[in-house]
């Protein structure tokens, strides 16, 4: 983990930015690879339905949730809060609508995985482990490890509580992502000017 900030440190905006386009870009072609093999995309795509309760439900709770997570990582020391200056790396200098696409790239790739993929085939505890053991960098921290488990329990209870509803679990993962991100940026920029636009 060390290593990757690290390396970050000396990577370019646009060098970090191109690293998440790759990654998400991997998973989605793996991802859609195992639909077309187990089930065919025109069965997988019924998940993408627009119900306006569930987007609605989805939104809501990322409020709710992602408001609560920005108020207590104001709240509480940074030693508990900070996940090695990887996320500060990744917000600093960027303008809100950079991050609000970062957020959206991250929500569609992680979600069309973990729920429209793992959860769908292999259960509601498959996809919660995985996507905590994904984040594997807060693995060694307590606090952003119940965040994280939190956060997963949410998220595939939404998908579960939505009937397989893949748009509303998608919604709650970039605007929870979008506050707290935001919210970072906000607080780097107050410590001394490392974010700006």
């Amino acid at each position: 983990m060390a290593n990757a900030v690290e390396t970050m440190k000396n990577m370019s905006k646009k060098e970090i930015t191109r690293v998440f386009l790759l990654q998400n870009g991997l998973l989605i072609l793996l991802g859609i690879g195992i639909i077309f093999i187990s089930t065919g995309i025109l069965n997988w795509m019924g998940q993408l339905r627009f119900d306006w309760v569930s987007v609605f439900l989805g939104v809501a709770l990322a409020c709710v949730f992602g408001g609560l997570n920005a108020w207590l990582d104001r709240l509480l020391p940074e030693r508990l809060t900070d996940d090695g200056g990887l996320n500060r790396l990744i917000f600093r200098n960027r303008k809100p609508l950079d991050i609000f696409l970062l957020c959206c790239l991250i929500g569609v790739t992680e979600e069309f995985i973990f729920r429209g993929i793992i959860q769908v085939y292999f259960g509601f505890w498959a996809s919660m482990i995985l996507f905590v053991l994904v984040h594997f960098r807060y693995l060694n921290k307590g606090y952003l490890l119940f965040n994280v488990i939190i956060t997963s329990i949410i998220i595939a209870g939404l998908f579960q509580f939505s009937n397989q509803n893949l748009i509303a679990v998608i919604m709650f993962h970039i605007v929870f992502n979008f506050i707290g991100a935001l919210d970072m940026r906000n607080r780097y920029q107050n410590e001394g000017g490392v974010a700006r636009g």
